[in-house]
């Protein structure tokens, strides 16, 4: 099974243990992510509960909206090392994060702190040819057997098939079998409907003690209308179906009816005009990406890469001047 590395441009965020039973082996079940008695639900808790004690490298797959970071933060909290903190990256911070720790003269002050924690790495599929180079020799710097330096546990995620990637050579396939040591595939929703009134009820208990109202519940109609929908937006798109479906309905008996419901469809929608807008917003990454790769090509040297590129050696330090600059000189 396989987890994704999603690597964004959002900012850096770090998560503390929790305490109480939230930390606890037998929590599980209380992850809306992980709620339900279908059989893939059931197979997905006791891998996790498997693999949490051994694993230093694994890859979370799951399409948008199946919460891989939450699994991630359940494998997490699993482990013997629940106690260190739990760290997630985007891109940009990856990329000038682990050559900043992980040198070739050895890991700086900051590995030893790093080595005392999770780190969750996601998107990593979105990774340009050259981001996978540069990342594979990072993680080999890591690997490297050191004297008093305990490695980080790391947990990629991505959304996209990265075997097809590696053959149709869009993905370094060295960097694949790197990451894919432990891979831990997340179900779609729609291929467990069962499990559908189960996560509701939870969503409606959770809303109930943070609202202070009663938890409510769907009656069979609405119940029957969830579990015939296909949820492209998985389980995000569920959590905000039933929070907008208990507003609607307010107090009346606390039972939530199927005229409750807001339109079906309209979360995905929105979320297909906003990744659109992103793309096209991202095209001049397009180039940035090219130069790396270039450069990937060209083992760091930049006059080469240069004259590949046919521009001048100070125009392409102006175009790497963007702070990735000084993540490729400490790799190349």
């Amino acid at each position: 099974m396989t987890d994704r590395l999603q690597i964004s441009t959002s900012a850096q965020h770090t998560r503390s243990r929790p305490t109480g039973d939230e930390s606890g082996l037998c929590a599980l079940e209380d992850y809306t992510c992980l709620t339900g008695e279908s059989f893939a639900m059931r197979s997905l808790r006791a891998q996790l509960r498997r693999v949490s004690p051994h694993f230093r490298i694994a890859l979370i797959i799951g399409e948008a909206g199946t919460s891989k970071e939450t699994v991630a933060l359940a494998l997490h909290r699993l482990s013997a090392e629940s106690d260190v903190t739990f760290a997630s990256h985007n891109a940009a911070s990856l990329l000038s994060l682990l050559p900043d720790m992980f040198t070739r003269s050895g890991p700086s002050a900051g590995a030893s702190e790093a080595g005392r924690s999770t780190l969750f790495l996601s998107d990593v599929g979105d990774l340009s040819r050259g981001e996978q180079g540069y990342l594979l020799e990072a993680l080999r710097r890591i690997s490297a057997p050191r004297s008093g330096f305990e490695r980080p546990r790391l947990i990629f995620a991505t959304g996209r098939d990265l075997r097809s990637l590696c053959g149709a050579g869009h993905f370094n396939r060295s960097l694949y079998r790197m990451i894919s040591a432990v891979e831990i595939l997340l179900p779609p929703l729609r291929s467990r409907p069962e499990d559908i009134p189960l996560i509701t009820c939870g969503l409606l208990s959770r809303s109930a003690r943070s609202g202070g109202i009663s938890a409510g519940a769907f009656d069979g109609q609405a119940l029957s209308r969830l579990q015939c929908y296909d949820w492209p937006g998985n389980i995000r798109e569920l959590e905000r179906v039933v929070h907008l479906a208990r507003q609607h309905a307010g107090a009346v008996d606390g039972v939530i009816e199927a005229m409750h419901l807001p339109p079906l469809g309209e979360f995905a929608r929105s979320r297909q005009r906003d990744q659109i807008e992103s793309r096209v917003e991202r095209l001049d990454d397009v180039i940035q990406n090219h130069v790396l790769d270039v450069l990937l090509r060209c083992s760091g040297n930049k006059v080469r890469a240069a004259e590949r590129l046919g521009i001048s050696r100070s125009t392409l330090y102006r175009m790497l001047d963007t702070g990735a600059a000084s993540a490729l000189d400490r790799i190349a």
